[in-house]
């Protein structure tokens, strides 16, 4: 396939997708190809196809604890650095879309991209003025590319997390392809970063790039570049670095969540940059999910249900949320179990560390031991925030993290009303 090329036939794309993942599958990598071999020829192949496909690649390469090294580095290419569209076509998309080639309209232009993920690339610019800023320009033919993904029940599945629920499935694919399809609307992306900017602004520990208007549309995004280390080089960083990197990570998540009723859906080692003393860059605005405010009041008192371990109002909060699916036989105190064990990081007022082994706990009492997984509903407000446990969690796994994390989210859930500043909020999560 030629670099200006992206499949767009379902049974094409649907085909290829199938057969890369079966020959190199997630669980016989480790176990055929401890150099990694397979997942390189697994990640050039999901690499070319972009969309979805790609998506699915980018997930196994941080969620699956149990990849080898070799493996996960293989594959974690997918998050910002596979194989970039031509210049030509990348000009081509910048002239369409403002209406002249980039070294038109920015002081100066790099032809070789800095990231290239799975519906466009980034490259590093100049505007007039001096200011240097990355551009998200959209591989063209993407939006269809996608379109024909979302026609994939088994590849939405997979995103989804979905192989263990008896779900109500129209309702779960309805919301992939609302989210995912906004991820196409770059004006929708850079009005959502512009939203987070407001919210964070001042705080001393996230920082969202300024979005500049003028040089965006629907298929580029132009923003302020910001040079801070990449996820693999910030591993090798001392902890204590790490861990203000992980508790800012945290925060944001749950503070985005039950202070503003927003969830930034993506949180992968290719969205953030750090800087030495900790501080995080949060990157790729694209897919957001709002809540109700309804919806984040009974998602907030489960939590206080399971920490007074009050069994019957948690089964009226789960039922009231729509998450029993098929309620005959339904283990109510396994599936309270299981919440607690979701929870348990800041279910206790006392430091936690994220580890293999809560993952792989948790991962088996959620699907390996569930009685419930064909039984339990996945609401469609909840299809994203799957995240947070495949997603974020492994995450601070990666950075070992350790912290009070109860302290960091009691403002926003168990004494929720009460004011908090974020500076007030970090000194909470450290004991001071």
């Amino acid at each position: 396939m030629k670099k200006s090329e992206i499949s767009t036939s379902w049974a094409g794309r649907s085909l290829r997708t199938a057969g890369s993942l079966a020959s190199y599958g997630m669980r016989s990598l480790g176990r055929s190809s401890p150099d990694g071999h397979a997942a390189e020829a697994l990640a050039t192949a999901l690499g070319r196809l972009k969309g979805l496909a790609m998506k699915a690649g980018q997930m196994m390469s941080y969620v699956d604890s149990a990849l080898p090294p070799a493996a996960r580095t293989a594959l974690a290419t997918l998050q910002d650095s596979v194989p970039p569209m031509s210049p030509e076509v990348i000009d081509s998309v910048v002239a369409s879309e403002l209406g002249a080639a980039p070294r038109d309209i920015f002081a100066t232009w790099t032809a070789q991209p800095i990231a290239a993920a799975s519906i466009g690339q980034v490259h590093l610019a100049t505007l007039r003025d001096g200011t240097e800023v990355a551009v998200k320009v959209q591989y063209p033919a993407i939006a269809r590319a996608l379109d024909a993904d979302l026609k994939s029940a088994s590849l939405l599945a997979s995103l989804a997390g979905l192989s263990m629920r008896g779900v109500n499935v129209d309702d779960v694919v309805a919301e992939m392809k609302e989210r995912l399809r906004e991820e196409c609307d770059y004006q929708k992306e850079a009005a959502n970063q512009e939203e987070f900017r407001r919210h964070y602004a001042g705080d001393p520990d996230i920082l969202i790039p300024e979005v500049y208007p003028r040089h965006c549309s629907a298929r580029v995004l132009t923003t302020r570049y910001v040079r801070a280390a990449r996820f693999a080089d910030f591993e090798s960083f001392p902890k204590p670095v790490k861990n203000r990197a992980a508790e800012t990570i945290f925060r944001f998540a749950f503070e985005s969540i039950f202070r503003h009723h927003l969830f930034n859906c993506d949180p992968h080692p290719g969205n953030y940059l750090f800087h030495d003393d900790g501080r995080v860059v949060f990157l790729d605005f694209g897919c957001v999910k709002r809540f109700e405010p309804a919806f984040v009041q009974r998602w907030r008192d489960m939590h206080v249900a399971v920490r007074a371990g009050d069994r019957p109002r948690f089964k009226q909060l789960m039922t009231a949320a729509g998450m029993v699916g098929n309620p005959k036989g339904f283990d109510y105190d396994y599936h309270f179990e299981l919440t607690r064990q979701l929870y348990k990081p800041v279910l206790d007022d006392r430091p936690f560390k994220y580890t293999e082994e809560y993952i792989h706990e948790t991962n088996a009492i959620l699907v390996d031991r569930n009685p419930n997984k064909r039984k339990t509903n996945l609401p469609r407000d909840y299809v994203f925030v799957n995240r947070l446990q495949w997603g974020l969690s492994s995450i601070l796994e990666r950075l070992g993290a350790e912290a009070n994390w109860h302290r960091i989210v009691a403002p926003y859930i168990f004494e929720h009303g009460r004011a908090s500043r974020p500076a007030e909020v970090a000194q909470r999560a450290h004991g001071t």
